[in-house]
C-alpha cells in the first residue's frame, strides 16, 4: 500500500476516534512513524487531506445503487444496509457534518454533488419499481421526490438522531436505519409489492430464528 492511502487510512481512523476538530496532521504522522515534512509532502494542508478523504468517501459509495438486471425490494434494503455500514466507517464526518461543511466549503460543495447523484439514484430506483408493478404510480397524494428525498434525510442524519434519543425516550429499544426506511416504502407498495414485501420479512424472520 503506498503511503497516500495509509495517511488517508489513519486519518479516518483518528477522525472517527477523536473527531476532525481534534486531530492535527502532526498527530497523524505521529501515528505513522513518520515526519510531519512526508505527510504535507502528499498533503499539503489539513484542507487538501480531508478533501482527499471525501474523495475516497464518494468513491466508496458511488456504486451503492446499481440499476442492472432484475432488482427485487431486497435490493432497495440491501442499499440501505450498505449506507448503514458506511456511515459506520466514516462516522466522523457524519458526527461532524455541520463543521466540516462550514470550515471546509470545497467538501461541502463535494457533499452537495454526492447527495444530488444519490437523489437521482434513488428516485430511479423507485421508478423501477412502479414499471415493474410494485410501486404505486405517481399521482395526486403519491410524491416520489418526497419520499426519496424523505429517506435520504432519515439516512444522512442517522447518526444525529440516535445520539439524541436513547432507547426508551421513543422507542423501546434503538431503531436500525435499514428497518426505519424498510417500513417508510410500505404505503407505496402495490398489491404485487404488499406480497413481496411479506415474501421477504418472512424470510428474513426464518434467518434470525435459525
Amino acid at each position: 500500500m503506498k503511503l497516500k492511502e495509509k495517511i488517508l487510512l489513519k486519518a479516518v481512523e483518528l477522525f472517527n476516534e477523536q473527531g476532525i476538530a481534534s486531530t492535527s496532521p502532526n498527530q497523524i504522522a505521529a501515528a505513522l512513524n513518520i515526519s510531519s515534512g512526508n505527510l504535507t509532502y502528499h498533503y499539503k494542508t489539513k484542507a487538501i487531506l480531508i478533501e482527499a478523504v471525501y474523495e475516497k468517501m464518494h468513491a466508496d459509495s458511488e456504486d451503492f445503487i446499481k440499476l442492472s438486471g432484475y432488482l427485487t425490494l431486497n435490493d432497495f434494503r440491501k442499499i440501505m444496509s450498505s449506507f448503514r455500514d458506511f456511515m459506520q466507517q466514516y462516522n466522523f464526518f457524519f458526527q461532524d457534518l455541520f463543521f466540516i461543511l462550514y470550515n471546509y466549503p470545497k467538501v461541502g460543495k463535494l457533499y452537495e454533488g454526492s447527495n444530488l447523484m444519490r437523489l437521482q439514484q434513488g428516485k430511479a430506483l423507485f421508478e423501477y419499481y412502479i414499471e415493474t408493478g410494485r410501486m404505486i404510480p405517481e399521482s395526486e397524494g403519491i410524491n416520489y421526490t418526497y419520499l426519496t428525498h424523505n429517506v435520504w434525510m432519515v439516512g444522512a442524519f442517522w447518526n444525529f438522531q440516535s445520539k439524541i434519543f436513547t432507547p426508551g425516550t421513543v422507542f423501546a429499544e434503538p431503531m436500525d436505519l435499514v428497518e426505519m426506511t424498510w417500513y417508510m416504502i410500505l404505503p407505496y407498495l402495490t398489491e404485487k409489492g404488499k406480497e413481496e414485501y411479506d415474501q421477504i420479512n418472512a424470510f428474513l424472520e426464518k434467518q434470525t430464528k435459525s
